[in-house]
């Protein structure tokens, strides 16, 4: 025998329900008290607060980022305020009418009036709730900071320098307090440091071949914990050079070849001319930039030894810093300025690691076909491109003269070679300089061992 359970019906026990309900069994006056209650009570979260960059010390000029957001009921205010021993300065304080899901706001601490010495930075944001009867949700963050006005002083220690356009160069230089961040400005591109056992720093700097000499005014730049940045200035000599024009047909049959390879990339456009084009500009700056950011895992100690090496008995194709045109049938399809050398040699012959290093990349890398880039130190590595095979594995540490794969036609090269780069801190430079066991010496070594290894004075 069956019994039947009373009927339920899901969902009356919600907030409307108790609604009706009140407003059949109670006053009006009760039905609208519990409404307003429900309506404080809709949206009790607090909002999101961030604060960057996360740091332990500032400087009054540090830019900072408040970023609140807050999906329910938007952002309302924002207050960022400074204390220091009885001083309180609100430094930012932002009305939003009508409030805003997300808001960011960049504020400095110029008018904070602080002194040297450690302070708390306050930051409340507050929702467009009616919680804590209108005031809406808060969310406050603290930071105890140490506000640090004073910039570091940098100083070179190296002579003049006699830079080639397309070049390299070596400063070392002195700071007077620890920095977080230092190096070589060229214009808006930046060349780190590294820190010598010594407490010097040592800085291998590049003269862009795409920067005329009289644009070329390389600047020391160091910047502590707290933001203070401070630039120093020393003796540069500018050498213009000479680049050449290369012309690279490009045939029907060079198409046929190497399209192939690159099936997946830019399928709609069936012209094969079209594509090589894209591939030549598109493709090849996603992996020229993908190479200079592997000069960041560079280690602070030079890992070479003497003069580099290149392959053995090699016939030179093209040369560094070309404007390189690429024609096809009498139209020009591209421009780009090469990077590095072709050297080419016997089919298939083995191609040695130019100096003493770690592999940092191995495998297939777009326009560049099968390549592998050895780090040797201080930001300086060299790239192998259009190799046939891949003798190095990522991690290896290698010896000069260790072979790291074969000559090929991998990637969009003209035919078969290895392409030789070398890059320092993400700017390819000139190769030549580098084969020069005597440039290495005057130009580097010397100096490292005179000024990097020297003790500072205390």
């Amino acid at each position: 025998m069956r019994i039947k359970k009373p009927f339920k019906k899901r969902g009356t026990t919600g907030p409307l329900f108790w609604l009706v309900a009140l407003g059949l069994l109670a006053s009006p006056l009760a039905v609208a008290g519990f409404a307003g209650y429900y309506l404080f009570l809709k949206d009790a979260e607090k909002p999101r607060v961030t604060l960057s960059p996360e740091a332990e010390a500032a400087s009054l000029k540090r830019p900072f980022v408040v970023a609140a957001s807050d999906e329910q009921s938007g952002i309302r205010s924002v207050t960022v305020t400074v204390a220091q021993g009885q001083r309180r300065v609100d430094i930012l304080r932002k009305s939003y009418d009508p409030p805003r899901d997300q808001v960011s706001e960049r504020f400095t601490l110029e008018s904070s009036e602080l002194r040297g010495g450690s302070f708390e930075l306050q930051i409340a944001a507050h929702d467009g709730s009616h919680a804590n009867l209108g005031a809406g949700n808060a969310a406050r963050v603290t930071r105890r900071m140490l506000l640090d006005p004073v910039p570091p002083a940098v100083k070179a220690l190296t002579p003049a320098h006699y830079m080639r356009q397309g070049g390299a160069g070596l400063v070392v230089y002195e700071v007077n307090k620890d920095v977080t961040r230092s190096g070589v400005v060229v214009g808006d591109r930046f060349f780190p440091g590294y820190k010598q056992q010594s407490g010097h720093y040592a800085c291998l700097f590049p003269f862009p071949s795409d920067l005329e000499p009289d644009a070329y005014k390389p600047r020391l730049f160091v910047e502590d914990a707290a933001g203070n940045e401070k630039v120093g200035f020393f003796v540069n000599m500018a050498i213009k050079r000479r680049f050449r024009e290369e012309r690279v047909e490009v045939t029907d049959e060079f198409l046929a070849a190497r399209l192939p390879a690159f099936a997946g990339m830019f399928p709609e456009e069936r012209d094969p001319a079209t594509r090589f084009q894209k591939l030549n500009s598109e493709l090849r700056r996603q992996n020229a930039a993908f190479i200079a950011s592997l000069s960041a895992r560079s280690g602070p100690q030079p890992l070479w030894d003497g003069g580099f090496i290149y392959l053995p008995r090699s016939v030179v194709r093209g040369s560094f810093g070309a404007d390189r045109v690429y024609v096809y049938k009498g139209q020009e399809v591209g421009r780009e300025r090469s990077d590095g050398i072709g050297l080419a040699s016997v089919s298939g012959a083995p191609v040695p690691a130019a100096n003493s290093g770690n592999v940092v990349f191995a495998g297939p890398l777009g326009v560049y076909g099968n390549t592998v880039v050895i780090d040797h130190g201080l930001g300086l590595s060299t790239v192998y491109a259009n190799l046939s095979s891949v003798a190095a594995a990522v991690g290896d540490a290698v010896k000069k003269g260790d072979p790291v794969g074969a000559t090929g036609t991998t990637g969009l090269t003209p035919g078969e070679q290895v392409h030789f780069a070398v890059y320092l801190s993400g700017q390819p430079v000139i190769p030549i300089e580098w084969w020069d066991s005597h440039w290495i010496e005057d130009n580097v070594t010397t100096k490292l061992r005179r000024y990097a290894a020297e003790t500072p004075q205390s």
